[in-house]
């Protein structure tokens, strides 16, 4: 997978191409983690999450947000960060796969820049875009098969900016479904593997192909539809659902059969949303070369998806084989190092995670 980046456009002199914290902004909560480098793996440096408060998630746009800003500048005054490598949110970028003619890679840019506005619906001269080559086993001579993300510029320029504010230098940019399957797919890895990432309010789904995103979409719905399901159920507040669900999980044991079908319901809807790209992705037509190209793995990622009965429900009921993340498959071997952070917590920060593992080119 390429670790080039959105901030080629805003070119980083050589004295600053230094490691830095990944910095992720999720749905709820900002997280950060720092890899610092040992031997021919990584070690955990700084880390940690600070959740967004309500008054900064109740506008449409964090970075104008003069509450979130505050929140960005006591984290890094507290944990003295200064380069960053930061996520864009999914639902403020564009994610396409085409085919090209083969040319020479400093040609790619200028193709890709003139058929942008066939996949996108904004215009060339306003957008940020990068690539991934998405290297087939079998040999075309003719064509390139690219992963291309887009974002408005405006959308990077007002990040910049609310980094900047917060006294954080942001040295790269990365949608944050790219991050997180840099984090758990194996380097290497060729399979068509399906990364579900269920977080607070909303779960992406990403298509990964030879190393390489080459699909993304986001539903409204996480792991606090679970909650709330269970504090309809119980007639208790969020905060005892929230302990049900964390002590409990969801498992179809006898005695909690009523936590269990109060979960079921969202679980399904989830359940038939990965179906539906299951069956998009093996049979779309988009390259006539790939019909019937098949998902061999579902990957969960998220704090939620380590609950008791989680893993099991949708291994009974998708048809393929799921497992959880492991976020550190590209950081260490847990035979050399163990990492400060537990399993179940580490499925938050995949996108940290990848981030970190970033190095601007």
């Amino acid at each position: 997978m390429s670790t080039k980046s959105f901030f080629r456009f805003f070119p980083t002199p050589k004295f600053l191409q230094l490691p830095a914290v990944g910095f992720d902004i999720s749905d709820q909560a900002v997280r950060f983690l720092e890899l610092e480098s040992h031997k021919d793996s990584f070690r955990v440096g700084r880390f940690g999450e600070k959740v967004i408060p309500n008054e900064a998630l109740l506008g449409d746009d964090l970075t104008k947000n003069k509450t979130f800003g505050e929140l960005l500048f006591s984290i890094r005054r507290e944990q003295n960060l200064g380069f960053i490598n930061a996520s864009l949110p999914e639902e403020k970028a564009y994610l396409f796969k085409t085919e090209i003619p083969r040319v020479r890679r400093d040609e790619i840019r200028s193709s890709l820049e003139f058929r942008l506005e066939e996949f996108v619906p904004v215009p060339s001269a306003e957008a940020v875009f990068d690539y991934d080559i998405i290297k087939k086993e079998t040999h075309d001579d003719k064509h390139l098969d690219v992963s291309v993300s887009v974002v408005p510029v405006k959308v990077v320029s007002s990040y910049i900016e609310l980094f900047q504010n917060a006294g954080l230098t942001p040295l790269s940019f990365e949608i944050e479904g790219q991050a997180i399957a840099r984090a758990v797919v194996k380097k290497g890895d060729k399979r068509t593997i399906m990364v579900v990432n269920f977080s607070d309010t909303r779960t992406g789904l990403f298509i990964v192909s030879e190393g390489v995103v080459n699909f993304s979409s986001t539903i409204g719905l996480g792991g606090r539809s679970l909650t709330i399901a269970i504090k309809k159920s119980y007639n208790v507040s969020f905060a005892d659902a929230e302990k049900i669900k964390k002590e409990k999980g969801f498992k179809a044991k006898k005695e909690d059969k009523d936590l269990f079908f109060a979960a079921v319901n969202t679980l399904s809807v989830l359940r038939d949303e990965i179906n539906r790209l299951l069956s998009y992705w093996r049979t779309h037509k988009d390259n006539p070369k790939e019909n019937e190209e098949k998902v061999d793995l579902i990957v969960f990622s998220g704090f939620d998806s380590s609950l008791e009965g989680f893993l099991e429900y949708f291994s009974l009921n998708l048809p393929v084989p799921v497992e959880l993340a492991n976020v550190w498959v590209n950081v260490c071997a847990f035979g050399d190092y163990i990492p400060p952070i537990s399993f179940a917590e580490s499925l938050k920060y995949g996108a940290a995670v990848g981030l970190a593992m970033t190095r601007p080119s």
